[in-house]
Order: C-alpha cells, then structure tokens, then sequence
C-alpha cells in the first residue's frame, strides 16, 4: 500500500477529505520520528511496537573494491507486529 492509498482510505473510513487525512499521516510520521530519534519506543495498542536501536560508528570493507570504509553511526527502527495484527495477515 502506498501513500496516496493510505491517505484515502483513511478519509473513507472517517469521512474527512483526502487532504486532512494526509495531514493526519504527516503528522503521525513526524510523531513516531522524532521519539523514535530520540531511542524511544513506541507501542500503538493492536497495531504493534516499534523499537529504536544505535548502531555506532564501525569500520566495512567494500567487497566489490576492496577499500576500507568508515561507517557512521545511525538509528535503526524495528518493528514487532502485534498478535492481531499476525493474526489478520495470515488469514
């Protein structure tokens, strides 16, 4: 699903324009961002968790060149679905 997708289902479903919905979206994106930046975690109830994680600075080599590179440190979010939501996409 994409986010045009997204943004107008949302606005069926609550019976708003397409515009405020994507308001809406934008928001929650901004939201989850800036905790998640800040090594939150964030649970949304029936829906599932996500989880920030720091990886620090490390050193990579390129197989395809051979040069040794520095990779700088960066946030990655997991997300752990939650039971219903498992449960809805194997049916």
């Amino acid at each position: 699903m994409d986010t045009r997708t997204l943004n107008n289902n949302l606005a069926q479903r609550l019976g708003i324009d397409s515009k405020t919905a994507s308001a809406y979206t934008a928001q929650l994106v901004e939201l989850l961002s800036q905790h998640l930046s800040e090594l939150d975690s964030v649970a949304i109830p029936g829906f599932g968790n996500f989880e920030s994680v720091k990886e620090d600075e490390h050193i990579e080599k390129d197989s395809s060149t051979g040069r040794t590179m520095l990779v700088p440190p960066s946030i990655k979010v997991n997300f752990k679905p939650a039971a219903r939501l498992r449960k809805s996409t194997q049916a």
